[in-house]
């Protein structure tokens, strides 16, 4: 089996289209359709179904990507150690971030990273804390930064900050008072106000509503969104009010279409971790992406410019 046509099923089925899978790996259009042609007629079964929107993966395509998928992350990752023995490190690491983290970090991350080893290539991928969690787990992603993450034998943890968590409303459903963004908003005044918050599985809904089981109220959830744009959209209409930290909505709040107001009695937190398997191989590549991502995290929250309600962990700041 060519292993090269089964990572260009891979990239063809993750990006739904022939053409925009060319463009990334880079060969025609044609040719990439020959080589994911000879693959299923090598496997014996149709593996992509196309339809007028582009293509997805038949039943077949889908089991046999299972099977393959963390195959093909064992093979990157015994290359990537080979390639550790070389003076520049390189290789191809995939890290998950969830929306808020891949805007505060995510170019400062880049660009840091494409200047100090040119040769290593880093792949970011973004979802909602319950996702990335699941994308760890298949071996899709190699490391990745959660809200609030699940603890197990088969993940290793590292607490790296801590977010305050803003009512996020729009102006026009506040009263003047409210206006003026300098208000707190008790966390026993929230259960009275629609909220849109993400799904049962990810970090910020389970710490938003074990700040209120503590409290022994339950809060009234009218929308979830597994999307923090659609979230910010639904707050900044007036149809709900949302929960996040302050740089999940840094445009917004920018442009007046949301106000910020801070969680207060208690003031509730939530946790940043980076998380990796435990189970498999750690290569030189993805140590020196983990300190990258907390020199990273270091010298954005150093900026005495900006108040992000963001806590450096005590070990990442020298205080543990």
């Amino acid at each position: 089996m060519d292993l090269n046509r089964v990572k260009y099923l891979m990239q063809v089925a993750d990006l739904g289209n022939f053409s925009r899978a060319a463009t990334v790996i880079g060969i025609a259009q044609p040719s990439l359709s020959r080589q994911v042609q000879k693959l299923e007629n090598e496997y014996g079964a149709r593996l992509l179904y196309r339809h007028g929107r582009g293509v997805s993966l038949t039943p077949a395509g889908e089991a046999f990507l299972d099977e393959m998928r963390p195959l093909m992350r064992q093979i990157d990752m015994a290359a990537n150690r080979l390639r550790d023995q070389s003076a520049s490190p390189s290789g191809e690491i995939t890290l998950g971030l969830t929306p808020t983290v891949s805007k505060l970090i995510g170019m400062p991350l880049l660009t840091s990273l494409r200047r100090k080893f040119p040769r290593l290539r880093l792949n970011v991928v973004s979802g909602y804390s319950g996702y990335v969690h699941e994308w760890l787990a298949s071996a899709r992603v190699d490391l990745a930064i959660l809200h609030d993450a699940r603890r197990s034998q088969y993940v290793a943890v590292q607490h790296i900050a801590d977010m305050q968590l803003y009512l996020m409303s729009a102006p026009h459903v506040l009263a003047p008072a409210e206006r003026l963004g300098k208000s707190a908003v008790p966390l026993l005044e929230i259960p009275h106000l629609p909220l849109v918050l993400p799904t049962h599985n990810h970090g910020l809904r389970r710490t938003m509503e074990a700040a209120a089981g503590m409290r022994g109220v339950k809060l009234n959830i009218q929308y979830e969104m597994d999307n923090l744009d659609l979230m910010c959209e639904i707050a900044a209409a007036g149809l709900a009010h949302a929960t996040l930290a302050l740089p999940a909505a840094r445009e917004e709040l920018a442009s007046g279409r949301l106000l910020a107001r801070p969680i207060v009695e208690p003031v509730v937190m939530t946790r940043l971790m980076m998380v990796k398997a435990s189970n498999r191989p750690i290569t030189h590549a993805v140590k020196l992406v983990e300190q990258e991502v907390c020199d990273v995290f270091r010298r954005v929250l150093a900026d005495p410019t900006s108040d992000l309600g963001i806590q450096l962990a005590p070990e990442l700041s020298g205080r543990g």
